[in-house]
């Protein structure tokens, strides 16, 4: 199964103050990290500056980001997930895989509206569940069906569902690829299907064709694979025409999701996207392990350019983690007496 909450910024805005309810709201700062679907019928989307969302809906009510409720949202999401999986994968803080493959096909629905309860009155939150034969049909069902539905694509249906799939709906495949394909005429699964192997790698790249020669088989991935050890914390943020990058608030946000992880970090690393298509990229290891936003804005901004082409996208990832209390034991052993 894949379970998706829906608009979640927006929708534990919503939860937590019930003026909210019902109204066009969005949750950002510079720009727009989650609308509501309230929102998003005026035209308001994520990543849009507050500025052109304004403008598509003046009745708009923007709040500020709360990255402390959002994971303390998620931690309770995850443990009502645990109880009814044996494995959870998780793919965001408001969406994960949950291998239900004990549940017969003929009661799933049942697991998924039993899932989509628990979830409302636990967390308070609405969610979608989308059930499959594999995480491509999984997520396909829950994408169908947003908001707050729920479909299970049984292997029956998939027989005939899975090689009319569009190129455009398959999960995780980019637009570069998207456009490569479209070139040689290959439209659908169906397509894939009938492509020589070796043409196939060669317009899409070897790990892309096996996952696209197995799509069209009907092998992809069905593996639930539970999170592995955190190794990296990112934020990434569209820029809006006529501003900079917002340092402090990304290392702001970056800085609370250490804490709320209980690390430090030992690398810092930027990327910049420009107007023009080209990229920076930047990397430092910092003087010790830290968590602190002021020590995390100061070394990305050593690691910017000067000013020059409008940059569209930046992002910042830090990794190096450390356990909190690890990082400064290492700062006592190393400073000497």
């Amino acid at each position: 199964m894949h379970v998706d909450v829906d608009a979640f910024f927006a929708a534990v805005e919503q939860r937590d103050d019930p003026e909210l309810r019902g109204i066009p709201m969005a949750a950002g700062d510079v720009v727009i990290a989650c609308a509501s679907y309230e929102a998003r019928d005026w035209g308001v989307q994520a990543g849009m500056s507050v500025a052109e969302a304004f403008a598509v809906c003046p009745r708009l009510r923007l709040v500020p980001l709360r990255s402390d409720a959002y994971a303390a949202a998620s931690t309770a999401l995850f443990a009502v997930f645990g109880r009814f999986a044996a494995r959870v994968e998780p793919g965001s803080l408001e969406e994960a895989f949950l291998d239900t493959r004990a549940t017969p096909w003929a009661t799933a629905d049942q697991l998924a509206a039993t899932i989509q309860r628990a979830v409302r009155q636990e967390v308070g939150l609405p969610v979608t569940v989308g059930a499959g034969r594999t995480k491509l049909m999984a997520k396909l069902a829950s994408r169908s069906v947003k908001p707050r539905g729920l479909r299970v694509i049984q292997p029956a249906e998939e027989r005939y569902l899975r090689p009319a799939l569009l190129i455009e709906e398959l999960w995780g495949v980019g637009e570069v690829t998207r456009e490569r394909l479209r070139q040689h005429n290959i439209r659908t699964v169906a397509d894939i299907a009938v492509v020589h192997p070796d043409h196939l790698r060669d317009i899409a790249g070897t790990q892309m064709a096996r996952r696209l020669a197995a799509i069209a088989i009907g092998a992809d991935d069905a593996t639930v694979r539970p999170e592995r050890p955190r190794r990296s914390y990112s934020v990434h943020r569209v820029v809006p025409r006529g501003s900079g990058v917002d340092v402090d608030a990304l290392t702001g946000e970056l800085a609370g999701r250490l804490r709320d992880g209980g690390f430090s970090c030992a690398v810092v690393a930027v990327a910049l996207t420009y107007a023009n298509r080209l990229e920076h990229r930047a990397r430092a290891r910092l003087p010790e392990p830290t968590a602190e936003p002021r020590q995390l804005a100061a070394t990305v901004r050593s690691l910017l350019p000067a000013d020059g082409v409008r940059v569209e996208k930046a992002g910042i990832t830090v990794t190096g983690l450390l356990p909190a209390d690890a990082a400064v034991q290492l700062t006592l052993d190393t400073g000497g007496v």
